[in-house]
């Protein structure tokens, strides 16, 4: 059972207040030392101390809710949603996650459907472009931090992995191997996702000396049928197939290996696969992929912490790159 307010100040040897600072937030504020914080959260952590929500809610005049909306529900957003949620929780707030599926009127409409339930800010994987964003009238009216995908601009907060520094060293990685004939799979053009990723690709071909053709690069969606596509154009195009192949994404990858275990003979020329994005299952493969992780839980992490300072302490949004991890197999 969670001890109460009054019961947490009397073992803590300070007054009430100082732990409704201290649980709300508002220590540096207030100027609370470092020492009683501490002293404070490790016994709200071994008393399983749970604020009354409703009654902050009540007196801070929020709903201690943030809305998620993201495009997919897949391997890296499920994390990013999960980590998110349990952060949010251990501060006192909930978070509502809404799905959009890459389709933009959709995200208008959770965009719509989230400010009626009162939240007090957003974390966006958004389909929209500058001008869109900032002629939403939602938006206009609430804190928002951009996930994964970020907008130009230094007046937009977001938080997103160093897709154009990932890709380079995946790249890189198959050249050094004296492997030149890539093909790019990518996803959706427009979003900063891909071209960041087509960024890396080309600088890492320029920079080990070898030409870019555009005739190598295919970028419809984010989609697996995508994927299983693409790389099916490539194959009608080149028989034998090609030196390698780049997916932007390990919803890609999933396409291209549906495609290639229904033409296995047609895969033997491929030397090497690389992806953006990793999944567990790629080590039990027999044919070894290259990938690079995205950091899920520093991605989420940042996010709240970003839009906790926002909600709680009129902090400023802030641009983060999160570096992800290459996986050599």
């Amino acid at each position: 059972m969670s001890i109460s307010l009054e019961d947490l100040a009397r073992k803590a040897k300070v007054s009430k207040t100082t732990v409704s600072l201290v649980i709300n937030g508002k220590s540096e504020e207030y100027r609370i030392s470092k020492e009683t914080q501490k002293k404070i959260q490790v016994l709200a952590k071994e008393y399983n101390f749970k604020p009354n929500s409703t009654a902050r809610a009540l007196r801070l005049k929020k709903s201690l809710t943030i809305g998620l909306i993201i495009p997919y529900l897949n391997r890296h957003f499920g994390r990013v949603a999960e980590v998110l949620e349990q952060t949010a929780r251990e501060a006192g707030y909930q978070i509502i996650i809404a799905i959009t599926d890459d389709f933009l009127e959709t995200e208008y409409d959770l965009i719509n459907n989230l400010a009626e339930r009162n939240i007090d800010g957003l974390i966006l994987a958004t389909m929209m472009n500058r001008d869109q964003y900032f002629k939403n009238p939602v938006i206009k009216k609430m804190p928002v931090m951009l996930i994964d995908r970020r907008l130009e601009g230094d007046d937009i907060g977001w938080v997103v992995s160093d897709d154009e520094t990932g890709t380079y060293d995946l790249v890189s990685t198959l050249c050094k191997e004296g492997i030149q004939d890539i093909h790019f799979i990518g996803g959706i053009q427009k979003l900063s996702t891909s071209i960041d990723r087509l960024k890396g690709y080309k600088k890492a071909l320029r920079d080990q000396g070898i030409g870019y053709d555009q005739q190598k690069v295919q970028q419809t969606g984010y989609a697996v049928k995508d994927g299983y596509e693409m790389t099916k154009n490539i194959f009608q195009k080149i028989k034998q197939g090609p030196q390698a192949i780049f997916t932007s994404a390990i919803t890609l990858l999933e396409g291209l290996l549906q495609y290639t275990k229904e033409h296995d003979s047609e895969m033997l020329n491929i030397t090497r696969v690389i992806t953006y994005d990793d999944h567990p299952m790629l080590d039990y493969l027999q044919t070894p992929i290259i990938s690079v992780r995205q950091n899920a839980e520093e991605i989420a992490k940042k996010a709240f912490e970003v839009m906790h300072g926002i909600l709680e302490q009129n902090k400023e949004f802030s641009q983060e790159l999160i570096k992800p991890k290459l996986i050599l197999r």
